[in-house]
């Protein structure tokens, strides 16, 4: 019986830890591909939302991408793979919180005139960026459709 509750929880982590995972990871593409586009000098009202499309697209692939890759009935020691997903949890922090204070300031300095231009021109783009902040739920929105589309699939292989 023990076994069986600590399997649960360890499957429950699994499924948590993975998706907040596969969120930062998202998070963090969006916000290095922000910085690319800027640099390169985009149209602002594209940096604004095409950065966030593109992390939501990721964050379906990878998704779509696990479950396929985990839909078959094979035995996992799920604390491993638990302790695992924690580890890739803490190192995608760790890679934003490192990107965010070194990298914001390194590429500000070295591309000021860049930077000066997007916030200048971006001043006027409250309403559009209202609306991206619709994109984590959408994520969850995603995420909801694909579990209800595999649920058959998931259930079967437990």
């Amino acid at each position: 019986m023990k076994q069986i509750q600590t399997d649960f929880i360890n499957k429950l982590g699994i499924g948590a830890f993975a998706y907040i995972s596969i969120s930062e990871f998202c998070g963090l593409f969006e916000y290095v591909f922000e910085n690319i586009l800027i640099i390169i000098k985009t149209e602002p009202k594209i940096i604004i939302w095409l950065p966030g499309i593109m992390s939501l697209i990721l964050f379906t692939v990878i998704v779509i991408w696990g479950i396929k890759k985990f839909n078959k009935p094979i035995e996992i020691d799920t604390r491993k793979v638990l302790n695992s997903l924690i580890y890739l949890y803490f190192g995608i922090l760790i890679a934003q919180y490192l990107f965010i204070y070194f990298g914001t300031d390194f590429l500000t300095e070295k591309y000021s005139a860049e930077f000066d231009f997007y916030n200048k021109a971006n001043k006027g783009s409250l309403m559009l960026r209202g609306y991206l902040a619709n994109i984590p739920i959408l994520q969850f929105v995603v995420f909801g459709i694909i579990l209800l589309k595999n649920r058959k699939t998931v259930a079967n292989n437990v």
